[in-house]
């Protein structure tokens, strides 16, 4: 199974690029520095993405991060902008390596709406404008576009995926990313709280307490994710066998690996090495299920939708 980096289509050096499409099997692929937003905006697609399995309906938005393996199904009528940002192309790039977003419809606090509308003026905007071909320079686009990863960066991150508030402490903020990104670099070798701990200068139970309030709930909870998740590349990039994988990503029995994946993917690694063949496969029979719209069509289309969208607001 090949799992594809798709050629992106940016035009005047922008960093961004958008696709107006209607969904039918997507073979699985990734971006190897891309933020992929897929707005739905007729229909209904179902997203296969890491631990993610769900339905996005007419008018939600999802977010896939840079590496994440994932594809789309849609159904027959559905309408899918897809706008990619090119996150290596951004001047806190290094940064942003380490966030993991977590821009949802069906997951949206209430302080988060405001947030999550402005997200969508911003691409439906900047996809107008990347349709239209109308020259516009990287300096003037940088403004929407910083503000754009702004917002996803302060709203939509998987430090405050489970705040219902607006307040977020920076220095928490800062901690949990130092810490994430210390799991992300070091997965494979014996990593422990205490360790951790010492790192951020802090008391082990106080650590815990710290993890404990994020998405995660645990340390421990939070090292199993991040080694599953560099499995699930090895698993479907590669032919190894489980156990090599298992041990190459920091676990100590292959058991463990089952264990920890089946609990957080809710399905086996073989299982889920089937589902991408699969999709795969079946992608390969139906090449012609997907089709993006040409520029002057989706232009048109995406003027009506703002059009409508911002109508819809205001009278609401």
């Amino acid at each position: 199974m090949e799992i594809s980096k798709p050629a992106l289509n940016y035009i005047n050096d922008l960093p961004f690029e958008a696709e107006l499409c209607r969904i039918g099997k997507q073979l699985p692929h990734r971006h190897s520095t891309e933020l992929e937003l897929v707005y739905c905006l007729k229909g209904s697609i179902h997203l296969i993405a890491s631990d993610q399995d769900f339905v996005i309906s007419e008018g939600q938005l999802h977010s896939i991060d840079f590496g994440d393996i994932h594809y789309l199904n849609g159904e027959e009528d559905n309408l899918t902008l897809i706008f990619h940002i090119d996150l290596s192309a951004m001047p806190n790039w290094e940064d942003l390596r380490y966030v993991f977003f977590a821009c949802e419809s069906i997951h949206c606090y209430p302080y988060q709406q405001p947030a999550m509308e402005r997200v969508k003026d911003i691409i439906l905007s900047l996809s107008y404008i990347y349709f239209t071909g109308n020259h516009i320079s990287a300096d003037e686009c940088f403004k929407p576009l910083h503000e754009l990863i702004d917002t996803l960066f302060t709203y939509f991150n998987w430090f405050n995926y489970e705040n219902q508030d607006e307040y977020m402490n920076r220095d928490l903020y800062d901690r949990f990313t130092r810490v994430l990104a210390y799991i992300v670099d070091n997965y494979r070798q014996k990593i422990t709280v205490s360790q951790l701990a010492a790192m951020e200068h802090m008391n082990k139970n106080y650590f815990s307490q710290f993890i404990s309030k994020t998405v995660f709930s645990s340390f421990s909870n939070m090292v199993k994710y991040i080694r599953c998740y560099q499995a699930e590349t090895l698993l479907l990039t590669t032919d190894r066998s489980i156990a090599g994988i298992s041990y190459d990503c920091g676990f100590s029995d292959p058991k463990y690996f089952y264990a920890a994946f089946k609990d957080l993917w809710h399905l086996t690694p073989t299982e889920d090495r089937e589902r991408y063949r699969r999709q795969y496969e079946e992608a390969i029979l139906e090449q012609n299920a997907s089709k993006s719209l040409p520029a002057p069509e989706a232009a048109d289309t995406i003027r009506d939708y703002i059009t409508k969208w911002h109508l819809a607001k205001t009278f609401r």
